[in-house]
């Protein structure tokens, strides 16, 4: 039976992609895999169905990251990696080309369920803090030094997925890892930067106008904040990231869950859950196709706004008494 590490080293061309608006989980860990195939000898080429974000662009002083053109041919490949997912679906038009093309589909993800995904080998760990731990691990498990921006890559999976050490999978493998990569090079106070103090000048504005959107339903126990495309098209201009909306309605004292609903241009809803007690909110987006961890998911729900509120407004509640009559039994 082939392993996974036969798997990389048995291939010469590799194109390495992940989902739609790759977020610091995804990025980093193909900046980790790109460095670590290339100690190997092999070609990598990094094709995202979107362009790299501003805040990340410091990832290209030392990684090159590509972004699918309609119009554009794919560079060659032996083998195609998804990081950070495990569906074709999630990476757009660009993973209908990749399955159209017969090649092999490999999968690196710390989501759960990604074993049972779209690739036809994995490398999954539900319990990993970040994707880019898993790439750490890798590097170990091949006997790959690692070099800076391999280091640099997996310091920004983990900042990004555990919220710069705040969240419960900020666990003794993620501290470690972490004093290990500052030792190696990394320079933490300069990734913060790059991240977080080159907004817009409309980013202050963005947050405020959807801040001031949010409800509270359930007796407070939810959180709820909607942005109409009006919304999504400022942020789209300002590189705004939407997602700092979460944290703030999440510190409100009895929030439980906090839901952030995005309306898509094509009429459909993004919705993105956050939980801060014991509510499982990968199984209330599961319910919609989505996925992701116990406290932080999502899924594209195909319906309007007022119906997608309805719904996980309806599904909160029933995990709320779920969790309720648990404690009380």
């Amino acid at each position: 039976m082939t392993t996974f590490h036969d798997f990389l080293r048995t291939r010469q061309t590799f194109l390495l992609t992940g989902h739609e608006n790759p977020d610091g989980d995804c990025l980093g860990a193909q900046a980790a895999l790109f460095h670590l195939l290339r100690a190997l000898g092999n070609q990598v080429h990094i094709v995202n169905p979107d362009p790299i974000g501003r805040s990340f662009d410091f990832l290209q002083q030392h990684t090159p990251f590509g972004h699918a053109r309609a119009e554009d041919a794919l560079p060659a490949f032996d083998a195609a990696v998804l990081l950070d997912c495990c569906q074709l679906s999630r990476v757009g038009s660009l993973g209908q080309r990749l399955q159209k093309s017969g090649k092999p589909i490999a999968v690196i993800d710390h989501h759960v369920g990604s074993d049972k995904g779209d690739g036809t080998i994995c490398y999954v760990d539900p319990t990993a803090a970040a994707t880019g731990a898993l790439v750490r691990r890798l590097h170990r498990e091949l006997g790959v030094p690692l070099s800076k921006a391999a280091a640099e890559g997996v310091f920004l999976s983990l900042v990004a997925d555990t919220g710069w050490f705040r969240y419960s999978n900020a666990d003794a493998e993620v501290f470690a890892m972490a004093s290990e990569l500052v030792a190696a090079g990394v320079d933490g106070s300069r990734i913060f930067d790059a991240l977080y103090r080159r907004n817009h000048p409309d980013s202050a504005g963005l947050l405020a106008d959807t801040l001031a959107r949010h409800r509270l339903r359930l007796s407070g126990k939810l959180a709820i904040a909607t942005l109409d495309k009006a919304l999504m098209e400022r942020a789209a201009r300002a590189d705004f990231d939407t997602d700092a909306v979460l944290d703030p309605l999440r510190s409100l004292e009895g929030v439980e869950v906090v839901a952030l609903l995005k309306e898509r241009f094509d009429g459909t809803v993004k919705c993105s859950l956050r939980a801060r007690a014991d509510i499982d909110v990968q199984a209330i987006v599961a319910q919609f196709g989505g996925g992701g961890h116990k406290k932080a998911a999502g899924a594209t729900m195909k319906m309007g706004m007022v119906a997608a509120e309805a719904a996980i407004e309806g599904a909160v509640q029933q995990s709320l008494l779920a969790a309720e009559g648990s404690r009380r039994a």
